[in-house]
């Protein structure tokens, strides 16, 4: 048996690293079964030589997972379609006829125990069995079928290294989830709850990320240091085994948890730049965003941390609802004042905010009539991150693909959104040193 995995992805859009998903699910696979079940990912046109096909999108993606899934079928009848990510986890009812299944939530053990069906019963749909596997919407001619919930892979440290693509440079991600609940970030909603690694279990995938010739390892954690005592000892591990001085490494972590003793680690810890969400300029706005900092704690923990000599990037959000012209150019401003100090640059990130199912957000703009999941093309969902990380050629660019996607903007009655690309553009063009 062959399984082909694609990841829908648009050719626009920003793309940050690519997804360990396909890895994850290689290895749980190949730990469970024999070699005669093979797993590769593969590109559109490889889709034939496949006995399933398995597609995971996001939810601005997933019209083009349609058209793989369509193709897919087109090319091999007897193929079989399954849909996995974030899209089909937060809307399950939206499972079309493209697909024969779909995962929700952690997929490694729903999609082994779905593949074990179908060796034992191929493309036969025998709904008893079926609706036995948990975590699985089954499409059954006029309509779906939906299994119980998964229960989560308890402890994760059961779950092997994800396999290693060579092509990919390498990156880790050693927890599932986040313990915050920002209202525009839907990562509480697919994890259900933060689930974390033990030290061992990540020093001892990093030390095999060293071995295999990888210097740079970012950790791409939602948040790494959620855990202060697993990250101390991570990093009291990493000198003990003298990887410290092998590979450097950014991680994720949050302004609030941002003290004397985070420091005193991060200086013992090989650690090029961190990244958090500073987001906004408006404490007012940082408070409907869920954030539990201020402007002020932002600051400060940049200065905190610059003073150590490590790099700091911040994201930041625009087009809040109820967002007025000067709290959106008070954003711009804090990251101006600090690139002019030093302190931050060019890489960090200006996004405007799109509506993702999973979060407040997105419940908001559903009982606002925003959005009419009836009538809604989820491609207006993408063209919303920093057009500097995507393939745009320039800012105008980037809001011409915008106009012509129609993206879903949500600050209509107080920026309208033509304003918000003219002031955008402005400040734009002084983070590139134009102006």
């Amino acid at each position: 048996m062959r399984i082909g995995f694609i990841q829908a992805t648009s050719d626009v859009d920003v793309h940050w690293w690519p997804s360990l998903a396909f890895g994850y699910l290689k290895a749980y696979l190949e730990k469970h079964l024999d070699r005669s079940v093979t797993m590769d990912r593969i590109g559109r046109q490889e889709m034939t030589n496949c006995d399933i096909v398995g597609i995971s999108s996001t939810t601005q993606d997933y019209p083009i997972a349609k058209q793989i899934a369509a193709e897919a079928k087109k090319a091999n009848s007897k193929v079989i379609t399954i849909i996995g990510g974030s899209h089909i986890t937060y809307l399950p009812e939206t499972l079309t006829p493209e697909f024969d299944f779909g995962v929700i939530g952690e997929g490694e053990q729903t999609l082994l125990e779905l593949v074990q069906h179908i060796i034992s019963k191929g493309n036969a749909r025998d709904l008893p069995d079926l609706v036995k596997i948990k975590g699985l919407i089954i499409n059954w001619g006029r309509g779906n079928f939906f299994s119980d919930p998964r229960e989560l892979i308890v402890p994760i440290d059961n779950i092997p290294f994800p396999f290693r693509e060579p092509a990919h440079a390498p990156h880790l991600m050693t927890s599932r989830g986040c313990p915050y609940k920002c209202t525009f970030c839907s990562s509480s909603a697919f994890w259900k709850k933060a689930r974390f690694h033990s030290a061992e279990y990540v020093v001892n995938e990093i030390e095999r990320l060293v071995c295999m010739g990888a210097t740079s390892i970012p950790i791409q954690d939602d948040l790494f240091i959620a855990d202060k005592k697993r990250f101390q000892q991570i990093t009291d591990l990493l000198i003990e085994r003298k990887l410290n001085k092998r590979f450097i490494s950014s991680i994720n972590i949050r302004a609030n948890l941002v003290d004397e003793w985070l420091l005193g680690v991060l200086n013992r810890f090989p650690i090029q730049e961190v990244h958090f969400g500073a987001e906004s300029g408006s404490n007012r706005i940082l408070q409907l965003m869920g954030k539990g900092v201020t402007v002020a704690k932002n600051q400060a923990a940049i200065d905190m941390i610059t003073n150590q000599g490590i790099k700091v990037v911040c994201s930041f959000i625009v087009g809040w609802p109820t967002e007025t012209e000067e709290e959106l150019r008070s954003t711009y401003e804090f990251l101006i004042n600090n690139i002019k100090m030093g302190k931050l640059d060019q890489s960090c990130s200006m996004n405007i905010l799109s509506p993702m199912p999973g979060t407040k957000v997105w419940q908001d703009a559903i009982k606002d009539g925003i959005i009419d999941l009836d009538d809604l093309d989820f491609r207006r969902l993408g063209i919303f991150a920093s057009y500097r990380t995507s393939n745009a050629k320039s800012f105008d660019n980037w809001a011409d693909i915008r106009r012509q996607n129609n993206s879903i903007y949500l600050n209509e009655n107080t920026v309208p959104q033509e304003r918000l690309y003219q002031i955008m553009g402005e400040y734009e063009d002084v983070i590139l040193g134009k102006r």
